[in-house]
């Protein structure tokens, strides 16, 4: 790794921890609190260039670090033929495990791009464990919608062929509205995990504080695993 690139991604991460860090103690800030002050990044199109996906590592050893106790069984999604979907529609069949990416900020986050391209190698390992998969791409304003294509043909780079096809729900939030519900925005959305078991209940919820910190699949198998003991 080169000094150029190293120092890109050290800022990168000093940007996005520093706009966090005064609201990732472990609880994401609820509507009704103390208004944020405004964030310096707000606006800015990132810049990736240099981040090498196969050096991404998401983690393997995380607990929940977010309420299990808020009702998020209201929270509706729009799909890519800009059709209502509803959270509670998928749950009380199997577990779900909703995956809340960064979104689109006029370019493709490769953390997420690689993170959903790690759901889809891995779906079927998900499947065994009685696991659905929806992945929850945040939009500013609905005239970016058609990135959501160009988001999934980053995740499916790597990917042989016969998984370029994404064998899960892929789901838009249009104007943050589910973000700003489930408290996590960070211009756009900080990333964000939730498992809930086939009752329909939240047994799992980790908000990350930076681009890569994520539970890895090891870590969504160890949690499904224990949810199926109980």
């Amino acid at each position: 790794m080169n000094n150029s690139f190293r120092v890109a991604v050290m800022l990168l991460g000093i940007a996005f921890v520093g706009g966090c860090s005064s609201d990732d103690a472990g609880q994401p800030i609820r509507p009704g609190t103390a208004p944020r002050p405004p964030d310096p990044n707000a606006g800015k199109v990132p810049d990736y260039s240099g981040v090498d996906d196969s050096m991404i590592k998401f983690k393997d050893d995380v607990a929940a670090n977010a309420s299990l106790d808020d009702d998020l069984t209201t929270l509706t999604f729009t799909n890519k033929e800009g059709e209502q979907v509803a959270l509670k529609d998928f749950l009380g069949k199997q577990h779900v495990i909703l995956v809340i990416t960064r979104g689109y900020n006029g370019s493709i986050c490769p953390y997420c791009a690689t993170q959903t391209s790690r759901l889809i190698a891995n779906y079927p390992k998900l499947q065994a464990q009685n696991a659905e998969v929806l992945v929850v791409y945040p939009l500013d304003k609905p005239a970016d919608a058609a990135r959501l294509d160009d988001f999934v043909k980053k995740a499916v780079t790597s990917l042989p062929a016969a998984e370029h096809k994404v064998p899960f729900p892929l789901l838009l939030d249009v104007e943050l509205k589910a973000v700003d519900q489930l408290g996590i925005r960070r211009d756009l959305s900080k990333p964000a995990t939730y498992i809930f078991d086939k009752d329909g209940q939240l047994r799992f919820a980790y908000v990350g504080t930076s681009l890569a910190d994520r539970p890895s699949i090891k870590a969504l198998l160890d949690q499904l695993a224990r949810i199926n003991k109980t």
